[in-house]
């Protein structure tokens, strides 16, 4: 398995990780446990920042919602969930790679 890239994919993930050692009063994220041992249905928020369209400058960064279909430790493999408002270069329905560190959100009903 292989994470996206702007080269391949014209979108990649943010590092919730690193995200939250920044910021660690202001940006929670589940604790590495939980992100680590997530299974096939579960539902994921990652932060996608991609190119408006493709081969463009301009970025577009949103999160979304991501359901477990593959699990390979390190790698995750779902499926997108929404389409983003400003970009053409990712859509629902798409598969997509991840980390444990690109979870930010575990989706708990």
């Amino acid at each position: 398995m292989e994470l996206p890239s702007y080269e391949k994919d014209h979108y990649e993930l943010d590092n919730g990780e690193e995200i939250h050692r920044e910021y660690p009063d202001s940006f929670w994220i589940p604790e590495a446990a939980k992100r680590e041992s997530l299974k096939p249905g579960d539902i994921v928020k990652l932060i996608f920042r991609m190119e408006e369209t493709k081969g463009s400058d301009e970025i577009s960064v949103e999160r979304m919602w991501v359901e477990v279909t593959e699990v390979n430790l390190p790698f995750y493999k779902g499926t997108l969930d929404n389409d983003p408002i400003d970009s053409d270069c990712v859509v629902c329905g798409q598969s997509v790679t991840f980390n444990p560190c690109h979870v930010i959100a575990i989706y708990e009903e």
